[in-house]
């Protein structure tokens, strides 16, 4: 009987102390690097008819017929301005992509297994086919070399008419970590015993060795590389909590004083849509911190909210952002014109932001003015083109429920 009563104990002991080592050195700070875990939460507890309307999927249907073009080989012939985008090879994976996101997003939120499924075996049809993967690499995962020869010397043209290769490169890993984004976040626990996730986690780990190790801070390319180094670590179950602190300390000196971007807000005729793809980074950055709960610097939530407030007046007045735009950085000039979708329903890229800040600052004179202009027809609730996964109707959601 004391035998009995001493293996029991033993048992217990034992199964607390597996428990409190297991929790001790878990190196994921939450669920997504992106989300922190009280909002997901929070979102999770929403009604379902709630999510469909506020985020717009009333009477939505995937676009299979999008889909269902599939990613292409490769992307190949974009120049360094990118604005040659209409006959670049296999472009169409950025709308095939956009879409996929889109669906996976409504697949959630309406608990669609159907569709799900569907989603699911698409991943897996495109890790079989290695999509993407003949794309040229320019990248590398060496601090020694990051950049392959070859592919060095973008914006050779002022113009930015060259061939630029890294760009191609760029696309592709964008898409390919976006896919993994929404992977993580909605398939790691679907049908674990199916032998498809071993071929989609292939192709994506053979996409690892094309990312460029972070160094010093940089707006744009995802934070500087930091969005898809964090996941890798956070995938691998590695301490990126230093990371995180890195990260923000970097965009925390890009994001000025008087509510500029450094290298985004002047960008000639392009200075609103840079300005606004760095605030996109910029809340990003804002809930990645709070995920992994390290501290925000003292004046980043003011400057940012500065910074928010120069795109609200620049999208309304374009000669506003003039002082800035008219240093033309890798641009051409503005003359008080900017380049900028007039809609912001319409813009997806970059565009959770538009919500996280309605969420965060609801009394914020920036959040109104993005409430009033935007509906539940807006792009960015679906999804973005840079994380894939649907973080502006999360927000939005949470921002609008009674």
């Amino acid at each position: 009987m004391v035998i009995k009563s001493f293996n029991i104990l033993f048992i217990y002991i034992l199964f607390i102390t597996l428990t409190s080592y297991s929790v001790a050195n878990s190196k994921q700070l939450s669920k997504s690097p992106f989300i922190p875990d009280d909002i997901l939460n929070k979102y999770d507890d929403l009604p379902k008819d709630y999510k469909l309307k506020i985020c717009g999927f009333n009477n939505y249907k995937p676009k299979k017929n999008i889909i269902n073009k599939d990613l292409a080989p490769k992307i190949l012939g974009y120049n360094s301005r990118m604005d040659n985008w209409k006959i670049v090879e296999g472009v169409y994976s950025r709308d095939v992509f956009k879409e996929y996101a889109d669906a996976i997003t409504y697949a959630s939120v309406n608990e669609n297994d159907k569709v799900k499924e569907f989603l699911f075996d698409k991943l897996y049809t495109w890790a079989k086919n290695n999509a993407l993967s003949a794309t040229k690499q320019c990248y590398t995962n060496s601090k020694d070399k990051p950049i392959l020869k070859d592919c060095e010397g973008e914006w050779s043209d002022p113009n930015g008419q060259d061939i630029a290769p890294i760009k191609d490169a760029t696309v592709a890993i964008e898409i390919v970590m976006g896919l993994n984004y929404i992977y993580n976040l909605n398939f790691t626990s679907y049908k674990t015993d199916d032998p498809r996730h071993k071929k989609i986690n292939q192709w994506f780990k053979s996409f690892y060795k094309r990312i460029k190790p972070v160094s010093k801070f940089y707006m744009g390319n995802s934070a500087g590389w930091f969005f898809p180094n964090i996941t890798l670590k956070h995938n691998n179950n590695k301490n990126y909590k230093s990371l995180v602190k890195k990260l923000i300390k970097g965009a925390d000196k890009w994001i000025l004083k008087d509510g500029s971007i450094k290298d985004r807000t002047t960008r000639g005729n392009r200075s609103l849509w840079y300005h606004h793809t760095g605030l996109g980074e910029a809340f990003m950055i804002l809930e990645i911190a709070n995920a992994a709960n390290v501290k925000i610097p003292k004046n980043y939530e003011k400057n940012l909210l500065k910074a928010a407030e120069l795109f609200q007046d620049g999208f309304m007045d374009n000669s506003i952002l003039e002082p800035w735009a008219k240093k033309a950085h890798n641009s051409q000039a503005s003359s008080g014109v900017q380049k900028f979708n007039k809609n912001l329903d319409g813009v997806s890229f970059n565009g959770p932001w538009f919500h996280i800040i309605q969420y965060r600052y609801p009394d914020h004179r920036t959040s109104k003015f993005l409430k009033s202009k935007m509906t539940t027809r807006a792009r960015s609730l679906k999804s973005d083109e840079i994380a894939g996964i649907g973080i502006g109707c999360i927000y939005n959601a949470l921002a609008n429920f009674n």
